[in-house]
């Protein structure tokens, strides 16, 4: 870390904690603002007892999302400035609106925060599911229309959404609900991504343990990259499903793509600077199907899927070399989290990528995620 003066022209005014006191109209206050690694989103500022967690926006790059003074609930007598979001913290009663979120805090020992969650029907995440049953945690009905009945009873002390361009929040804009705005899915790498761990376990209380975790993380995902480009092979990779008139597949420059590249893998649909996900037709796939040596694909069904169903999907599919040659593997997302776990550690799925791509270093490697697709 070094050290830092930040000036109230800027976002806020002073704050100091250890006597009560409060300085505003132009002070100035010393903070230490964290080294981050990865992160091109979070700029997280210490001082005695609070943080300042700023989150730029990543659809313009002049203006912050958001502001938020994370202050320790024994810390009295402090005002936020204009524009800045107080938290007290650790945060004790909260609503989720993403499984991935839910999944996290379950990861920090933190899940007893969670009070309340939308679309419930999609967390299956034991601890979580077990609160809704007992009553613990209150499902607030639909992301798309959160039930406002049931969220006066939760009265929570903030809401995690999930920012889009342009986009609202609903019925949660009228409330004087806190929002964090969960932009981490935005970060231009997957260790980008999983920094955010360092925000959120300030938010609950648990700073020093989610950067450990974090460290833990790069520090595993590093030395995973290291074992790939030390293979003499570059499988040629593709990936995903048709899905209605196009077959969308992650950009080159998507965490994805990323994560493809660093498990020594040649992305077929790597030579683009997309950081999004690619439409592309099914004559473009086949053009460049041919020379793939593995396909990877991931959905979610009660049925695992096999060569045959595949082909009731679309018949177009045994055209393909993967298909052909039966090199094909799966991940049936509903009933393997991976959604829920990956985004926050990379290293476990880059981990996965790097064995099934390379299964000369796999040895006794059991599959979390993805499995040999059945005939």
């Amino acid at each position: 870390m070094y050290k830092t003066t930040i000036y109230i022209l800027l976002f806020f005014s002073l704050l100091s904690c250890g006597d009560g006191g409060v300085t505003r109209n132009g002070a100035q206050f010393a903070g230490d603002t964290l080294s981050l690694a990865s992160s091109s989103l979070l700029q997280i500022v210490e001082g005695d007892g609070f943080s300042l967690v700023n989150i730029r926006n990543p659809w313009d790059e002049e203006r912050l999302l958001h502001s938020y003074m994370l202050v320790h609930r024994d810390c009295t007598n402090v005002v936020a400035p204009s524009g800045v979001t107080m938290l007290r913290t650790p945060l004790r009663n909260q609503l989720l609106f993403a499984t991935l979120h839910a999944q996290l805090l379950v990861m920090l020992g933190c899940d007893d925060a969670v009070t309340g969650v939308c679309d419930a029907r999609y967390m299956s995440i034991p601890e979580i599911s077990a609160g809704i049953a007992d009553g613990r945690i209150v499902d607030c009905g639909s992301s798309m229309d959160v039930n406002l009945e049931r969220l006066a009873q939760l009265s929570p002390e903030a809401a995690w959404v999930i920012p889009f361009k342009n986009g609202g929040y609903g019925k949660l804009d009228r409330l004087d609900i806190p929002l964090i705005e969960c932009i981490d899915y935005m970060e231009d790498s997957p260790l980008g991504a999983a920094e955010w761990v360092r925000f959120y376990g300030r938010l609950l209380g648990v700073g020093a343990k989610a950067d450990s975790l974090f460290f833990a993380v790069r520090d595993r995902y590093e030395a995973m990259k290291a074992l790939a480009a030390g293979c003499e092979k570059r499988p040629r990779l593709m990936c995903e499903l048709k899905n209605g008139a196009a077959w969308y597949v992650p950009g080159g420059a998507s965490t994805m793509g990323q994560l493809y590249r660093d498990a020594g893998a040649h992305y077929l649909f790597g030579d683009n600077n997309s950081s999004g996900s690619l439409p592309l037709s099914f004559e473009t796939v086949l053009a460049m199907a041919d020379s793939a040596d593995c396909w990877l694909i991931k959905y979610g069904s009660d049925k695992d899927k096999t060569y045959s169903s595949l082909l009731q999907d679309f018949s177009g599919y045994r055209l393909l070399r993967p298909y052909r040659e039966e090199n094909i593997y799966a991940c049936n997302v509903f009933r393997k989290r991976f959604y829920e776990e990956t985004p926050f550690r990379p290293d476990i799925l880059l981990e996965e990528l790097v064995m099934l791509l390379h299964p000369e270093l796999a040895d006794g490697y059991q599959f979390r995620y993805y499995e040999k697709l059945q005939k």
